[in-house]
């Protein structure tokens, strides 16, 4: 006769077994699901590179448990996306970002930042963030945040500046590409004039742009260097008012656009200007939903019905960036 503990002893055995069946059906059909939904890429710049049209914003990964970070990094290049970017400045995100690229780190392009604005900082903050990340070299080392046009940008690419510490780390093969990120369009002349920056990251937000064409000098320029074009902030919506419950997007410091119809047309109109690709908002959902609507988003432009959705949105928000 067959005691209760052995029937309890195989059910759970059993169960077991059905748990693990689920778990690799469930993975499979994820697996199959992401192959047939990769994000399509674009030339990047004149790199002769090939780049997601979503990019992994390192900033994201700030805070989180290792396992977390690692599954997230996961979901995104099983997506399709190859750009991730990650800076000092972006909490323990480096050190995140670090052990989940391990297993993709060839198969991945990989930015870095630095806000230091002279060759000794710049070089001692680069060799960290390798140490860091513990990875030998940087895709692209990024002069970050350029909004002053001489205390940013006129320092940073100045002699002794920034970008001489990159260039001397592009020598060494630590870095291959260089490129800046910038707020303002005297600053980004200024980082043009100095040098062809391989790169561009810049905001490019179709209500910045309706109410006093933000961006749009930034991206003449971008292209006219053959530098590649980074969007950030397309799926900012306004400032946050002062009466706004920040705390549900605590990595925003403007009020994101959650609405997925009005996040569709802001991408449709994002990739239609030209960029190559776009960095989503440093929060989960708001990636999760660039990733699920990005492809429809870059398939064609804005109609002109869509268009003056935007328009009208523009007219009642407090855009982040203004020329």
């Amino acid at each position: 006769m067959v005691s209760l503990a052995e029937i309890c002893f195989e059910s759970s055995h059993l169960f077991s077994w059905f748990h693990h069946l689920f778990f690799i059906i469930t993975l499979i059909i994820y697996n199959e699901n992401m192959q047939r939904s990769q994000l399509p890429q674009r030339k990047f710049g004149t790199t002769g590179e090939m780049v997601s049209i979503i990019g992994f914003g390192g900033l994201i990964l700030s805070g989180m448990p290792q396992k977390e970070a690692d599954l997230l990094v996961d979901e995104a290049f099983g997506a399709g996306v190859n750009f991730f970017d990650v800076a000092p400045t972006y909490g323990d995100a480096e050190l995140k970002l670090g052990p989940a690229i391990k297993s993709i780190r060839s198969k991945i392009l990989l930015s870095c930042k630095t806000t230091c604005r002279d060759k000794q900082g710049a070089w001692k903050q680069l060799h960290e963030s390798l140490k860091r990340i513990k990875t030998d070299y940087f895709d692209f080392y990024v002069l970050h945040g350029l909004v002053d046009p001489e205390k940013d940008a006129g320092r940073a690419c100045g002699e002794d500046g920034t970008l001489a510490a990159a260039l001397e780390a592009q020598k060494a093969g630590l870095v291959r590409y260089i490129g800046f990120s910038a707020h303002t369009s005297e600053a980004m002349r200024v980082a043009f004039n100095a040098y062809n920056f391989d790169l561009m990251m810049f905001p490019i937000n179709a209500f910045c742009y309706y109410t006093s064409n933000y961006g749009e000098e930034a991206l003449e320029v971008a292209k006219r260097h053959g530098a590649c074009i980074v969007a950030l902030k397309a799926l900012a919506k306004q400032r946050w008012p002062q009466v706004a419950n920040r705390t549900e997007y605590p990595n925003c410091w403007y009020e994101p656009t959650t609405e997925q119809k009005l996040a569709l047309i802001a991408l449709s109109w994002a990739y239609d200007r030209g960029i190559d690709t776009l960095i989503p908002p440093a929060d989960i959902r708001l990636f999760r939903l660039a990733l699920g609507i990005a492809s429809q988003a870059a398939a064609s432009a804005p109609t002109y019905e869509e268009i003056e959705i935007l328009k009208k949105t523009a007219r009642t928000v407090n855009p982040i960036f203004s020329t």
